[in-house]
């Protein structure tokens, strides 16, 4: 059985499954553009970032979160480290050294962004990083698990995540794309719920 919903600006799809074991249900929660902020770099040497919000749908005290897989594209660029000088292919000379695999940092918020964020405002207990070769429309889906189950614990703690390059010894500059889902949205959220059998 399938069933939609809208809420707040985004699409939920539900897939409920019915097995021996229980009853699992899959959610698909779609983040379209008018969800998605684009903020500076919080200083010199890392990245734009990027606020996301989004609602959980009501599961009930009951279920159990087995994945939150978030998925999204971007393209990802590299910052130089370092002083030393070097000279590629074309002879063309460079100045440190450049990650060929950027981490992607995604925290949850600890309050509200005014203006900026600042490092003390990221929940790095829950936080969730993944390399990212660098390119153009990379796709990326990371598990987010912990923060999903912090949301859930504490709903009134949601006030969304963010994802860039921030505090990363592999730091690179992540522009998240548009138009790659056949929905319109930016990023999609997919959980997976499981609910214990009825006796």
């Amino acid at each position: 059985m399938k069933k939609t919903l809208f809420a707040t600006g985004v699409l939920v799809i539900v897939a409920i499954v019915v097995g021996a074991q229980g009853v699992t249900t899959e959610h698909v929660v779609s983040i379209r553009s008018d969800n998605v902020t684009l903020y500076a770099p919080v200083s010199e040497g890392t990245s734009k970032y990027y606020k996301l919000d989004f609602d959980l749908p009501a599961v009930g005290s009951a279920a159990t979160l087995e994945t939150a897989h978030f998925e999204f594209y971007v393209d990802a660029e590299s910052f130089a480290r370092g002083d030393f000088r070097w000279l590629d292919a074309d002879s063309v000379e460079h100045v440190g050294y450049k990650a060929k695999t950027p981490l992607l940092e995604v925290y949850a918020l600890k309050s509200s962004i005014e203006g900026s964020v600042e490092e003390g405002q990221l929940e790095k207990t829950t936080m969730a990083c993944i390399p990212v070769l660098v390119g153009k429309n990379r796709r990326v889906v990371i598990d987010i698990a912990p923060i999903v189950r912090s949301f859930m614990a504490n709903p009134s703690e949601n006030r969304g995540i963010v994802l860039g390059s921030f505090v990363g010894e592999r730091e690179g500059d992540f522009t998240l794309k548009e138009g790659r889902f056949v929905d319109g949205s930016r990023a999609k959220l997919s959980l997976r719920f499981a609910f214990p059998s009825s006796p």
